[in-house]
């Protein structure tokens, strides 16, 4: 018999195909193999080594520049003079890589596109450590061992990850990263999204190889597909990713999810919009919007558990910190006007979803609710989301704590209640879902958004906020719901402090 240790060494090709027939026969593995887990979660994996990767450059580029200046210190006498220093420099350097999106990316994103990001970390970190050493009057971190250090961090840097990157394309040929992918649509959309795949290799997109199947419109008005087929296909050729080229296919959704459902196939639908989005914002994954995810209840739930704690830590903090705010808005709030300090309004994430009470700080007269519907005709975004950029019923108080999103503040108290995240999609006043029209609804995909738990940013406050519209903001919700992890929220979070200063999309 084999030894396990060559067996896994050698034979990863075969735990891939017994893991394809245990889920083709609606089976999962008790203990799947590291290789499987590997393999099924490989951005993840691909992050965490990233992480490690870079812990490891900044600690030998550190202890190195050190040595290199104080040799007749012992390493313990360098590890013990140098240590609030080496956590500060790289805890900077690693949270700036992650704002960056450098981990959540690593796995398919260019080395081109890797390396700019890198960059700008590199500089905005050698800022802030030279800025912090000059206000803290340093006069133990000489300017040569520094000029040492930010040098040695580059060049070994720049050596460690073209060897790295070189080792991910060897697996990605292996395998990892991969998925079988089936396009289905019409002609002209699949011959585009195809071409797209083969621009785009790293991402990992395997397309099997086109098939015809008939599409349709039954009687109410929708377009359909042939389930069977697209089933038929999916056996054959053990997809693991199935993408629809147009929103029009809604008609057979229900069915193909129940498919997808069945055989633990991702489901994808690329709008029209896809491409104007993917220029405006910082997303690389172009295989289209998620619709459907295979179900892993163990890895979920470790997710949903550091997401909760790291919630709870991090709102806590800024309740913390932000509490002289909450008195001043209070004061200022009950001086210039009648009303209470806070606004509560019902919200959900979808028409179908239970909704929640909102809270924020009351920036509108306290009649602001009767006038609303007097001034629709002036509303300038669509579907569910009503804006005005000089709505008429904010008080004085209330544009300036809007245009830094001060108001948003008393959200806190809904993350710490467990009815909000602090990242996640937008909740809307459940009444603004009925003028969802049917231009604007994603082809019906926007109620996907009840998927995750409302945040207090997310990806449309940073990708543009009131100057994107309802599609565009569903469509960002969807792409972080497939994404989500503490890393994204991390670099959602450090995108949000320039849009937050700046006022940028708020009105």
């Amino acid at each position: 018999m084999m030894p396990t240790f060559l067996r896994l060494a050698l034979s990863p090709l075969q735990e891939l195909s017994a893991e394809m027939q245990d889920r083709s026969s609606h089976q999962s593995k008790p203990y799947p193999s590291l290789i499987a887990i590997a393999r099924r979660n490989w951005r993840t994996c691909a992050a965490l080594l990233a992480m490690l990767t870079d812990v490891g450059i900044l600690t030998f580029s550190f202890f190195a520049s050190a040595i290199l200046h104080h040799p007749t210190m012992s390493l313990g006498e360098i590890f013990s003079s140098h240590l609030k220093f080496y956590f500060f420099f790289v805890g900077i350097f690693l949270f700036l890589f992650t704002s960056m999106g450098i981990y959540r990316t690593v796995s398919y994103t260019p080395l081109k596109r890797h390396f700019f990001a890198a960059t700008k970390a590199y500089v905005y970190g050698a800022a802030i450590l030279l800025s912090a050493l000059f206000v803290l009057g340093n006069t133990f971190y000489s300017r040569p061992f520094l000029i040492t250090l930010f040098t040695l961090m580059v060049a070994v840097y720049w050596i460690v990850w073209l060897l790295l990157r070189q080792a991910f394309r060897v697996l990605r040929k292996r395998g990892y990263g991969q998925w079988s992918t089936l396009v289905v649509g019409p002609a002209a959309n699949v011959r585009k999204l195809l071409d797209r795949f083969e621009d785009y290799p790293d991402l990992g997109y395997e397309p099997i190889r086109p098939f015809r199947t008939s599409l349709h419109y039954r009687d109410d008005g929708k377009l359909h597909v042939n389930t069977a087929d697209i089933e038929h296909e999916i056996l054959r050729h053990r997809s693991e990713v199935l993408v629809l080229t147009s929103p029009d296919l809604n008609g057979s959704y229900d069915d193909l999810e129940r498919v997808c459902r069945k055989y633990r196939v991702r489901m994808r639908v690329v709008s029209p919009e896809t491409d104007a989005l993917y220029s405006q914002v910082r997303i690389h994954d172009i295989a289209g919007l998620p619709l459907f995810s295979p179900e892993r209840k163990r890895l979920d739930a470790v997710k949903r558990g550091v997401k909760r704690a790291f919630d709870l830590v991090a709102a806590s903090l800024l309740l913390i910190l932000t509490s002289p705010i909450f008195l001043l808005v209070a004061i200022a709030t009950r001086l210039e006007s009648h009303g209470p300090v806070f606004f509560k309004q019902k919200r959900s994430l979808s028409d179908r979803d239970k909704p929640f009470v909102f809270y924020k700080f009351r920036s509108m007269h306290h009649e602001a609710d009767e006038k609303k519907a007097s001034l629709f005709p002036l509303n300038e975004s669509n579907g569910a989301l009503f804006k005005i950029k000089n709505d008429p019923r904010l008080t004085r108080v209330g544009r300036i704590i809007r245009r830094y999103s001060i108001d948003e503040l008393p959200q806190l108290l809904n993350v710490l209640k467990g009815e909000m995240s602090l990242v996640g999609p937008r909740p809307l006043p459940v009444d603004d879902f009925a003028r969802v029209t049917k231009a604007d609804d994603v082809g019906g995909y926007y109620r996907a958004r009840a998927n995750a738990k409302p945040g207090i940013t997310g990806l449309w406050q940073v990708s543009g906020r009131s100057h994107l519209g309802f599609k565009e903001m569903v469509m960002l919700d969807l792409y972080y719901i497939e994404n989500q992890s503490v890393l994204f929220d991390i670099e959602i979070l450090a995108q949000t402090i320039p849009v937050v200063l700046f006022g940028k999309g708020a009105y």
